[in-house]
């Protein structure tokens, strides 16, 4: 009787073994063959799920992001938590998740000019779960009185592409979680509020 394998399971265990192998070695150091073998499949398996090692990495990348999101949105679920303090744990989980030392390879792959594709395709993965996110947080704001703001949804893309300039300015890695508070505090002057 042929073995029955969970296509998602099996996708996730590669993720994993990935991860854990890009952790150790890097990502240039990473050959399919070392994330095979920690994932103890054949070679010939891992295209079945992923058409190369940039996609494999583009999955680790995205769970990292998915991780960073999570966070963010259970934070802004807290309906106790004012609007303001929602907006400032979104940069400060873009701050954190910045100056992961275990991530800081992943994070300059992702922007490297060279990667351009990669780095697309991971922020078409995670941007409609940050608009819905920031629209929440700024219309929360706006209910509360402390944003002023005519259009809810433009302003949520304006926040974001604020949070996003910061990684296309160049600011180097170790810079980025300053960089990154600066920009929230202008998103939220530019969303009306003040002390």
């Amino acid at each position: 009787m042929p073995r029955v394998v969970d296509r998602e399971a099996r996708r996730t265990e590669l993720v994993t073994a990935a991860a854990s192998v890009i952790a150790q070695k890097g990502v240039a150091g990473t050959p399919v063959s070392d994330i095979v073998k920690a994932a103890g499949v054949a070679q010939g398996t891992f295209y079945l799920y992923f058409e190369s090692k940039d996609d494999v990495v583009l999955a680790v990348v995205e769970r990292f992001g998915d991780t960073m999101i999570e966070g963010i949105e259970r934070a802004a679920a807290a309906p106790a938590k004012p609007a303001v303090e929602k907006l400032l744990a979104l940069g400060s989980a873009l701050s954190d998740s910045a100056a992961m030392t275990d991530a800081a390879e992943l994070i300059d792959i992702m922007h490297h000019p060279g990667n351009r594709a990669l780095h697309d395709r991971f922020a078409e993965h995670l941007t409609p779960r940050l608009v819905a996110l920031v629209e929440g947080i700024v219309a929360q704001g706006v209910a509360e009185g402390v944003f002023a703001v005519p259009d809810v949804a433009a302003a949520a893309w304006f926040v974001l592409g604020g949070l996003r300039s910061v990684e296309l300015s160049g600011v180097p890695l170790a810079g980025m979680p300053a960089a990154i508070d600066q920009a929230t505090a202008l998103a939220l002057r530019a969303l009306g509020y003040s002390e």
